[in-house]
């Protein structure tokens, strides 16, 4: 839900994330429930050893959703969790309305002034180019996620990162619960890897007992 969003923005230099303090709306229209989940990877030179993310929906009130994070590289682990209001708008926009960290075995809610908390715990997936992308272009495109092929929207174009000119492609899939699929950035040159997300797993827990809203 968030995954890509973060990265792709970043990559155009567009992210304009933000925390808002109050729930929106609590009609159900969002298409999210319960024991939802996703579970990317994401490796190539800007990691030394694999990404594996895992998101899933914990808790449902009207649009409003508890998302459950963990996040691993080797040995290392981040957990956290962000309650949002599932609109169009928000997601376009990264808004949510609380962060939550589990550090050293009790959750703390983060300020998250400017996404600032929230580009960090992301870190592990994102790589910051040195400019703005350049070449943007969006076009019709075919993803297979598990058994199934899904219509999506690529956007693919030009950055630089550490000096050397990158190329990235990203999928956006409106019938895929998630939206976001697999992505790649890549040295020109060389065609070589620098950052690349594949779709793991994606599903429905039955029976998955639903969490308070507020973690803590």
């Amino acid at each position: 839900m968030k995954v890509l969003t973060i990265t792709l923005c970043i990559l155009v230099g567009a992210c304009t994330g933000q925390q808002r303090p109050t729930p929106g709306p609590t009609s159900p229209s969002t298409r999210y429930r319960v024991g939802d989940f996703v579970v990317y990877q994401y490796e190539g030179m800007y990691t030394e050893q694999p990404v594996v993310f895992r998101e899933e929906i914990r808790a449902q009130e009207g649009n409003r959703l508890r998302i459950d994070i963990r996040v691993v590289r080797g040995e290392e682990e981040r957990r956290w969790t962000q309650v949002v209001t599932d609109t169009p708008e928000n997601q376009r926009n990264n808004v949510i309305d609380a962060l939550y960290e589990w550090q050293s075995h009790r959750v703390v809610q983060l300020a998250n002034e400017s996404s600032r908390d929230l580009l960090r715990l992301y870190e592990w997936t994102i790589i910051i180019p040195d400019g703005r992308a350049t070449d943007v272009q969006s076009a019709p495109c075919g993803r297979e996620l598990g058994d199934t092929r899904f219509a999506c929207t690529c956007t693919s174009g030009r950055n630089t990162w550490r000096g050397k000119t990158i190329r990235f492609e990203d999928s956006k899939c409106s019938e895929f619960l998630w939206t976001n699929g697999p992505g790649r950035f890549w040295e020109e040159a060389t065609g070589l890897d620098v950052l690349s997300v594949q779709v793991l797993e994606f599903g429905h827990q039955l029976g998955l007992a639903t969490r308070p809203m507020d973690p803590r």
